[in-house]
């Protein structure tokens, strides 16, 4: 029997568990993120950010928040320099002040879970704590069990076990929580 204290709990540890996932999108574990200072056109070759920490120092991608793909070759401390709009088939678009930059690897992520979880959190604030969970179950878990991990190979071979981990756990949970721990 699913009890409030086991829901609550439950609840608590996704919560805690998609916060970790968002300090690793915001740049905390690996992953860089930052946004863009001013407006930009779709033909501009320099992109003006709050800070390139945490980004390669050379030639490397980016993504925005809405899936155009950049390629630039140097950077300085508040810009991407030499930039190759519109990469890997995208459409360079017009951004306006504010919008996300992200390694491609955090765009990845947000990818195979279905929802922008920093973005989610950002706008949402304490209300994260619902609507977190909430994507989770709508979004996520349906790509989880249809997802192809053949996909996943070389560096992102962790992501796919990751997943799957990530998978087992929830229906081991689900499972004991419908069965019910017996007590002697």
């Amino acid at each position: 029997m699913i009890t409030i204290a086991k829901a609550v709990a439950f609840m608590l540890l996704l919560y805690f568990g998609m916060s970790l996932c968002v300090g690793i999108l915001a740049g905390g574990g690996g992953y860089a993120a930052t946004s863009l200072t001013a407006d930009i056109d779709a033909d501009d070759n320099t992109l003006p950010v709050v800070s390139t920490s945490g980004f390669l120092d050379s030639a490397d991608y980016i993504e925005f928040s809405d899936g155009e793909k950049v390629l630039y070759d140097s950077i300085t401390n508040t810009s991407f320099e030499d930039c190759t709009r519109g990469y890997e088939g995208t459409m360079p678009e017009v951004h306006p002040e504010g919008t996300m930059v992200y390694t491609t690897s955090a765009n990845t992520i947000n990818n195979a879970i279905g929802f922008n979880i920093a973005a989610t959190v950002d706008t949402m604030g304490l209300w994260s704590i619902i609507t977190v969970p909430f994507n989770f179950f709508i979004k996520t878990m349906p790509r989880l069990l249809l997802m192809p991990y053949q996909l996943f190979r070389g560096d992102l071979m962790i992501v796919a076990v990751v997943l799957v981990l990530i998978q087992v756990a929830i229906v081991i949970t689900i499972a004991i929580s419908f069965i019910g721990a017996r007590r002697v």
